[in-house]
């Protein structure tokens, strides 16, 4: 299968556009094909992504309670450590009057973890972020709030949009 050693880190973004665009009720085997990665430990998120998620009451919600022990990931030290590394250098990759936390730094830390710390996989993985932000001309000159592809480029860590991930692994439909 094309992408048997990639591991996929998922922001909420991309499982809020995947909701949108393929709804679980009509594109049933994508979300399958997302669970099965998920089983395969190929597919994760932190929670802190389950928590942003379960501000709604939907049928995402409702996949993401049944997908939990699957999907969701607990924080770790070396995450923590890693996000107070990532917004001491990206302080705008958050916003910090939201009273809510926020899942993007933790998003690029279990990346990080993943790829390099205590927590990485036995059987050696490529890990990719997956996000539907996007790096684009202007957005490389704009000084606004910073985004996920941004951290990760500055980790050398692999970001890609669920679009790219559905073709990496060879998805037909």
């Amino acid at each position: 299968m094309p992408g048997d050693a990639t591991l996929y880190v998922v922001d909420t973004s991309s499982l809020i556009e995947m909701k949108w665009y393929y709804p679980i009720s009509i594109f049933e085997s994508l979300w399958m094909k997302c669970e099965t990665l998920m089983h395969n430990s190929r597919m994760c998120a932190p929670v802190a992504v389950f928590d942003e998620l379960n501000h709604k009451d939907d049928e995402l919600t409702a996949w993401a309670r049944g997908n939990y022990k699957y999907l969701f990931q607990e924080c770790t030290d070396f995450q923590v450590e890693m996000v107070h590394e990532i917004l001491s250098k990206f302080p705008k990759l958050i916003d910090p009057n939201r009273e809510t936390e926020q899942a993007d730094p933790f998003v690029v830390a279990l990346g990080l973890e993943r790829r390099d710390g205590p927590q990485k996989s036995l059987v050696p993985l490529e890990v990719v972020v997956v996000t539907q932000e996007r790096l684009t001309p202007e957005r490389r000159t704009a000084k606004k709030k910073v985004i996920i592809p941004e951290v990760c480029q500055h980790y050398n860590l692999p970001c890609i949009t669920l679009i790219d991930m559905i073709a990496r692994e060879g998805w037909k439909f």
